[in-house]
Order: C-alpha cells, then structure tokens, then sequence
C-alpha cells in the first residue's frame, strides 16, 4: 500500500491510545498508550519514542466528531495536537477518520479481557480504539481502489 506504516491515533484528554498498520497496510494492531503529560510537546516525545524504528508513512487521527456530523467538545483538544505532531513530523501526510463508537468496538473486542476501569487504567481501551480507528481508515481506503 505504502513505504512505511501507517499510524492511527485516538488523542484523548488523558491519553493518546496509538495503533500501527503491517507494511501492506492490511492490518491494524494496537502498539500502546501514551499517557499525556503537562505539554504537548512532552506527548509528542513520548509518541517518537513509541514509535522509534518503524518507518512512518502517514498517520491517521480519530477526529471527534458527534452522530449529528457536528464536531464533538473534545476536537479542539485534537486540532492542537495534530498541529504540534505536523510540525513534530515534517513531511509525514496526516488524514482524520470518525472515532464515532470506536472505544464502543474497542471495549467488545477485547471483551475477552478485563472489563472497565482496568482496562482504561491499562491503556489497552485506547489502543484498541486506536485500531479501530486504522482498521476503518484501511477499509475505507481499500473500498476506493
């Protein structure tokens, strides 16, 4: 599909949960959660070291938006995130996919699991959202040719 892989994030308040595609861009798995720090800044260092060694060819954001279309409360807390990790990641594309339901899918799909705050305390939730989030962005891709 790509050179390199592709990156979804699900940026939240308290946490960034983070996924990465396989090279074919076929997969998504969860890769972990970064917890926020007092500054952007401190997320984005974080976020370079989770993901040092792979090969980055675009990343794709949950973009908050409610089942209306309208933007959701939390989007100016993912504007300017997104700002900082453009110019964190010069030269790497940034797409938005809709994070409706995704913590919704990411709670029934590893329901195998630890259920509720477990779950949220573990950041397993928001990778799995995040993965959610890539999952949908990959099918939508495929679906374009």
């Amino acid at each position: 599909m790509t050179a390199g892989r592709i990156v979804s994030l699900d940026i939240g308040v308290k946490t960034i949960g983070v996924a990465v595609a396989d090279p074919l861009g076929i997969l998504a798995t969860p890769l972990g959660t970064v917890r926020r720090g007092q500054a952007i800044v401190d997320d984005i260092a974080a976020l370079r070291e989770m993901l040092k060694g792979h090969e980055i060819a675009r990343f794709v954001v949950g973009w908050p938006l409610k089942a209306d279309g309208s933007e959701s409360e939390n989007l100016p807390i993912v504007k300017g995130f997104e700002k900082k990790l453009k110019a964190a990641f010069p030269g790497v594309p940034v797409e938005h996919e809709n994070e409706l339901l995704s913590t919704r899918a990411a709670r029934a799909a590893i329901s195998h699991a630890p259920k509720g705050r477990a779950d949220k305390r573990s950041g397993r939730l928001d990778a799995a959202a995040a993965a959610v989030i890539l999952e949908s962005y990959l099918e939508r891709v495929r679906s374009r040719g």
